[in-house]
């Protein structure tokens, strides 16, 4: 407590990250990150943990999105650089704003020493070829969608940035008006999945991974940081195995107690709150415009997200984007 107040006393930046971590618990561990290890399940097992998600028009051909789920945090290190032969990977939509999901793309991975993978779509009443393989190839090479695009399975440059130490340590961002990317030189896990717009439904549609294990949902991701950074320690776990339909009964209280006591008023707070939540990625697919209009790899999401929450008194941690994405698929930098 005493290390909190002291850093509390350097600027208003630090009085605000200083509150994040008091009341959210983030500080004490590795996460703090846009969702790596951001719950203590799927800190046992990184295969089963959803980084980060992505979605936006192709650069390569507007008429398609593209969709990208992060897992297996510094892979090679802290996880396994293989996915879980008895999980189900899933890319949910939402195609009428209701918070469930009417389309599900899943990925299936054997066990072999070099994996492959197959991608189904489900339920029978939305998908165009219900239960049919759209994919099925190796892990690492490119393999075609049935139908039209593209999907690839392997190990990546952790596209994600943010000075996490400077976050953990309730220390002011921007020191000499320099931050420090932790993600530098990590890798991951990441499956890029690149489909026609038209088969996602209308322009405007909502979209979240998650990560099944025996039936039992594991992990589950829409816009970065939330329960990172909104959900207490003790219901990390539980906002992981829940469905977003129920995220406002189920975790208001949460999110508007942490945006109070990061200084906004009962009003903004409970305003933020709406736009927050329910955990869903939502995406024009006819716009190239990134975040909040669902996600691109260079969008800095920590930039935008301290400004909101903190009413602009935390504008930047000075962190900027140092991947070297390309404009052709699968987007991603290759692995370090």
């Amino acid at each position: 407590m005493r290390k909190f107040i002291l850093a509390a006393a350097l600027s208003s930046t630090a009085v605000l990250v200083a509150a994040v971590v008091l009341v959210t618990g983030v500080a004490p561990r590795f996460s703090g990150a846009a969702d790596h290890l951001d719950a203590p399940l799927v800190a046992t097992d990184g295969r089963l943990d959803i980084n980060d998600v992505y979605a936006f028009q192709s650069p390569a051909n507007p008429d398609n999105t593209v969709i990208i789920v992060t897992t297996n945090p510094v892979a090679g290190v802290l996880s396994p650089t293989t996915y879980h032969p008895d999980a189900v990977y899933a890319v949910n939509v939402d195609q009428n704003g209701d918070g469930k999901q009417d389309i599900s793309y899943r990925l299936d991975f054997d066990g072999a020493a070099d994996q492959s993978v197959q991608l189904r779509c489900v339920p029978a009443s939305h998908c165009g070829n219900p239960g049919a393989v759209l994919a099925n190839g190796d892990v690492g090479a490119t393999i075609p969608v049935s139908g039209g695009g593209s999907l690839r399975a392997g190990r990546f440059d952790d596209p994600f940035f943010f000075d996490l130490l400077a976050f953990r340590n309730g220390l002011a961002f921007c020191p000499g008006g320099v931050g420090t990317n932790f993600f530098n030189g990590l890798n991951v896990m990441a499956f890029v999945l690149e489909v026609p717009s038209a088969d996602l439904g209308p322009d405007n549609i909502g979209v979240w991974a998650t990560t099944t294990l025996g039936g039992d949902q594991i992990d589950r991701m829409g816009r970065p940081a939330i329960n990172t950074v909104f959900i207490p320690s003790a219901k990390k776990n539980s906002f992981n195995f829940g469905k977003p339909v129920h995220d406002q009964r189920d975790f208001r209280g949460d999110v508007v107690n942490t945006l109070v006591a990061l200084g906004n008023s009962s009003g903004t707070a409970n305003a933020l709150a709406d736009v927050l939540l329910p955990d869903i990625l939502t995406v024009d697919t006819s716009s190239a415009a990134g975040f909040l209009n669902g996600r691109a790899l260079a969008n800095d999401v920590i930039d935008a997200e301290l400004g909101l929450i903190s009413g602009g008194a935390i504008p930047t941690d000075c962190v900027a984007n140092d991947s070297a994405f390309s404009g052709a698929f699968p987007y991603l930098a290759p692995a370090n």
